[in-house]
C-alpha cells in the first residue's frame, strides 16, 4: 500500500543547491524511500492517520487517541530531534503535529492518498514542489491548504538549523463532504474539484494566518493534560481550528475579488518585512516607503486580508519571538521580556499570558 505522507530519508545535504528546483531524478540520489511493512488491518488507526503510520520507519508508540490509535514518535538522532505525534479527531479527519529541529538539510517526498491536507505553520520553513508545480516557499506564520492527485509525489525541502512547529490536518473527501458542498459560495476550484472527484491538480494555497487561530495551534501543540481529558481538549480544539480555516479560506476567496492582486503581493511582504522585524523598528512611514504605498490604503487593505491591524500583527510577532525564545534558547524570562521591549518583565508576562493563556514561566516549563 502505497502511503499518504511517506518521508524519503537522506543520507545528510541535498544534492541540489539551494534555490535550485528541488523536483529531479538528481534528488533521489543518495535517498531511499521508506517502506514499513506494517500490516495496517488491525493496528485501529483510521485510514488518514494509517497513511502516515505506514510511512514511518521507526518504533512508534500507540496510545488511545480521541478515535482509534494515535501515535507518538520521538526522534533523537544527530540530524533530527523533537516531537512527532498523530490522532484521529473524526473518522476521516486526522492531524499531526511537528516539533522538530533539524540540525542538517533534509528532502522528504510525500506520496499523495485522495485527501486534502490544511497546514499551520508557527516555527520554521521549507519549500515544497512537485513534477506539475514549481517550488513554492512555506514560512513560519502561514495557513495553506494542499490538494493534488492521488499517488502523486510532493517533494519538500527543510533546511538546515531550522526548528519547525506545525499542524497539518489530513481530511478524506467523505469528511469533508459532510462540511461543504462543491457548491458552497466562495469555495476555491481545487477544493471544489477535490470534492467532486474531479482529480484536482496540485495546488498549494497560503495566506498569513490569523491572530485568532494562532493561539489554537499553541494549545494543540503544547497540551497541558494527557489521557482522556487532554484527548477531549485536543478534539474541542482541532474542531475549533478546523472551522476557523473553513471560515477563513472562503473568507480569503471573497476578498480576492475585491482586493488587486499587486495590493495582495504588497500584502505578502508587508507580512514578511513584519515577521523579520522583531524589535519593530520599522515605523508606518517606513513600510509605506518600503512598499511605495499610501499609508490609509495600506492599513485598510492589510486589515481586510489578514482580519487584523498592523499594530496587533506585530504584537503577535513579539509574542511569537518571545515563545521561541523561551522554546529555544536559555535565556531568563528577564532577558525575554527585555528583547520583546518590555522595561518590566511584569507587563511582559501579563501581555504574554494575554497572548497564550499561560504564563511565560510556564511555557517554558511546557515547552521543554
Amino acid at each position: 500500500m502505497r502511503a499518504a505522507h511517506a518521508p524519503a530519508e537522506t543520507g545528510g545535504s541535498l544534492d541540489t543547491p539551494p534555490g535550485d528546483r528541488i523536483v529531479g531524478a538528481l534528488h533521489f540520489s543518495g535517498t531511499r524511500a521508506l517502506n514499513n511493512s506494517l500490516d495496517t488491518a488491525q493496528t485501529g488507526f483510521d485510514p488518514t492517520l494509517r497513511s502516515v503510520v505506514e510511512a514511518l520507519n521507526a518504533d512508534i508508540e500507540r496510545y488511545p487517541g480521541p478515535v482509534g490509535n494515535a501515535f507518538r514518535l520521538v526522534p533523537d538522532s544527530d540530524i533530527l530531534r523533537g516531537r512527532y505525534h498523530g490522532m484521529t479527531i473524526r473518522p476521516g479527519f486526522s492531524m499531526v503535529l511537528s516539533d522538530l529541529h533539524y540540525t542538517a538539510e533534509n528532502l522528504y517526498h510525500h506520496v499523495c492518498g485522495d485527501y486534502m491536507k490544511l497546514h499551520f505553520r508557527l516555527c520554521g520553513g521549507s519549500v515544497i514542489g512537485s513534477e506539475q508545480k514549481e517550488d513554492v516557499a512555506v514560512p513560519a506564520g502561514r495557513m495553506s491548504y494542499l490538494v493534488q492527485p492521488p499517488d502523486s509525489v510532493k517533494y519538500e525541502r527543510v533546511g538546515a538549523e531550522s526548528h519547525e512547529r506545525s499542524i497539518t490536518m489530513i481530511c478524506s473527501k467523505d469528511f469533508m463532504s459532510e462540511l461543504l458542498s462543491p457548491n458552497t459560495p466562495d469555495l476555491p476550484v481545487p477544493i471544489a474539484d477535490f470534492l467532486r472527484a474531479r482529480g484536482p491538480r496540485f495546488t498549494h494555497s497560503g495566506l498569513p494566518m490569523p491572530p485568532q487561530i494562532r493561539p489554537i495551534v499553541e494549545d494543540i501543540l503544547s497540551p497541558p493534560q494527557t489521557g482522556p481529558l487532554g484527548n477531549l481538549m485536543m478534539e474541542a480544539k482541532a474542531l475549533e481550528l478546523l472551522c476557523f480555516a473553513i471560515k477563513q479560506i472562503l473568507g480569503s476567496a471573497r476578498t480576492a475579488d475585491s482586493i488587486r492582486p499587486r495590493d495582495r503581493r504588497k500584502i505578502e511582504d508587508l507580512c514578511q518585512m513584519l515577521d523579520e522585524d522583531t524589535q519593530a523598528s520599522l515605523s508606518i512611514a517606513d513600510l509605506c516607503r518600503h512598499l511605495a504605498w499610501n499609508e490609509t490604503q495600506m492599513m485598510e487593505c492589510f486589515k481586510q486580508v489578514t482580519g487584523t491591524t498592523i499594530s496587533n500583527y506585530r504584537q503577535r510577532v513579539r509574542m511569537d519571538n518571545a515563545l521561541r525564545q523561551l522554546c529555544d534558547t536559555d535565556a531568563s524570562i528577564t532577558e525575554v521580556a527585555f528583547n520583546a521591549g518590555y522595561e518590566h518583565p511584569s507587563n511582559f508576562a501579563t501581555a504574554f499570558k494575554r497572548t497564550f493563556g499561560f504564563s511565560p514561566r510556564l511555557a517554558r516549563a511546557r515547552l521543554n
